[in-house]
């Protein structure tokens, strides 16, 4: 009995190679009539590093410069337009070379979260009853000196929901 992959979880960094990983995710979704919900989780500054820069630099700037990352992050999914539109920027947007014009796919939400970015990712994929998780690796996945290899290394540790782990297209 073949399993339907109607959920995806498609947790990115917004980087070349996250859109590329999105290919994927459309392609599973679509075979499946299913939904994407895009994920960019900022992870979580320790309290001594913030508590230093707060302290250079003041709590009202620290906030600002907090908030327009996660503007940033947001723009980067959804595009500039009314929720309206909100579905098709974050195609366009995020998956601009490789969608086919007529999908059979949603995308269901866009979030943009703090926290830890594994246990977000792993929350995230509960909380939203996802079938599948999707993520970029990096060049260097298999080794320890890159944020993203310890983050799909960690989502691959750490799941109970299956994980399909994308490489990057560099050599």
């Amino acid at each position: 009995m073949e399993r339907e992959i109607k959920k995806i979880l498609f947790a990115t960094d917004l980087s070349d190679n996250c859109r590329h990983a999105f290919t994927y995710a459309a392609s599973i979704a679509s075979r499946y009539s299913g939904g994407i919900t895009l994920l960019h989780v900022m992870e979580a500054i320790p309290g001594s590093i913030d508590a230093m820069v707060t302290g250079f630099i003041g709590k009202e700037a620290w906030e600002t410069i907090h908030k327009q990352h996660e503007n940033d992050a947001k723009m980067a999914l959804i595009g500039k337009k009314s929720n309206h539109t909100m579905i098709q920027d974050a195609m366009d947007v995020f998956s601009k070379d490789t969608l086919a014009k007529e999908s059979d796919y949603t995308i269901d939400n866009i979030l943009v979260q703090d926290g830890h970015v594994v246990d977000t990712i792993i929350e995230t994929a509960v909380k939203y009853s996802c079938d599948l998780i999707v993520i970029g690796s990096s060049k260097g996945f298999f080794s320890s000196g890159t944020s993203l290899g310890r983050t799909a290394k960690g989502v691959l540790k750490q799941s109970k929901i299956p994980v399909m782990v994308i490489p990057s297209l560099e050599k």
